[in-house]
């Protein structure tokens, strides 16, 4: 051993842990009164759903490539995201739509939910019909609702301080392959419309990081 060996000391900062940062936004439970405007669309899809199967107001309410393109009725891309076939198909969407609603609008304001949202919507059954044969109806929410998801998961991986990058990779990855890709084939369902809302969710939710600032959701 030489000199130099026997003169060193540990220095003891460096066995001192790192001070603890505050938690970031994302680790808030959000308050539930987040939650009313996602409560108040689910009540609007509830009557819209019921006009539809019940009275002949319904047949205003379903979206397709020739009343928009052709006919110029323009209001049917709105109200094809309320209405849905009957209870059923609504209560596959509410969850999503009630969880995301209430989070999104917690977390980033009233201009991501319901507005941005509603916009998404729009947008996917826009492109959407176009895609389709001009006769194909096209009616629920759940091309807003996945495009609701994606919004989430782009502003998760940029604002969710409290986790490493790659930990929120892996998370939202996992979370959307999990969640948002189905196991089982329905015909009546529109799974070109749910990839249609991912992608343009996705789209906007880049877009407008530089201007969507997060807070506290107490």
């Amino acid at each position: 051993m030489n000199e130099e060996d026997e003169d060193y000391y540990p220095d003891p900062e460096d066995f001192k842990e790192e001070p603890r940062r505050p938690p970031g936004p994302l680790a808030h439970f959000p308050s539930l009164r987040h939650g009313v405007p996602a409560v108040i669309s689910f009540f609007v899809c509830y009557l819209a759903t019921v006009a539809y199967s019940r009275y002949p107001v319904g047949e205003y309410l379903w979206v397709n490539g020739s009343s928009v393109f052709g006919g110029h009725e323009y209001w049917r891309l709105l109200t094809a995201i309320v209405t849905h076939t009957d209870l059923s198909h609504l209560l596959a969407n509410a969850l999503i739509v009630l969880v995301f609603g209430w989070m999104l609008k917690a977390y980033f304001g009233w201009i991501v939910f319901p507005f941005i949202s509603i916009a998404v919507g729009l947008i996917t059954n826009t492109i959407t019909i176009a895609m389709y044969a001009p006769g194909i109806k096209l009616l629920g929410a759940s091309g807003m609702a996945y495009g609701m998801v994606s919004l989430w998961l782009v502003f998760y991986l940029r604002h969710d301080v409290d986790h490493r990058v790659p930990v929120r990779l892996v998370r939202a990855v996992g979370f959307a392959l999990v969640m948002m890709f189905p196991t089982t084939f329905d015909p009546r369902v529109s799974y070109l419309s749910h990839a249609v809302g991912f992608g343009v969710g996705l789209a906007a939710g880049f877009i407008l990081l530089p201007f969507i600032t997060v807070r506290e959701p107490a």
